[in-house]
């Protein structure tokens, strides 16, 4: 039969061991809890920052559609005014070819 690693130790040292490698395993798993409730939470504000991301653009797109309906004039203005905060924002040179592809840089 397998006997416990620290049979040899007096009952009250196997007793302190056997607490003290409970409380070890314990900690480990409340760490490995620890990293992922972190990692659920990262992943919850990427997907929320995305949202907004997309809601922002959606919006921003949607109202250029319905100025140009009642005022085509003041369409140019605001592309222009949207260009210079992609311009200024937009550093990745694979986003800023998209843009310039779409009319947008």
């Amino acid at each position: 039969m397998n006997e416990p690693q620290n049979s040899s130790l007096p009952p009250d040292n196997q007793k302190k061991t056997d607490r003290l490698e409970t409380l070890k395993l314990r900690k480990s798993q409340l760490e490995e809890q620890i990293k992922r409730l972190e990692a659920q939470e990262a992943g919850k504000k990427r997907k929320e920052d995305t949202r907004l991301k997309v809601l922002v653009g959606a919006a921003m797109l949607a109202d250029l559609d319905k100025l140009a309906e009642t005022d085509a004039g003041a369409v140019g203005k605001r592309r222009e005014e949207i260009r210079t905060v992609l311009n200024r924002a937009i550093q990745r040179k694979q986003d800023r070819d998209f843009l310039t592809a779409a009319g947008w840089l």
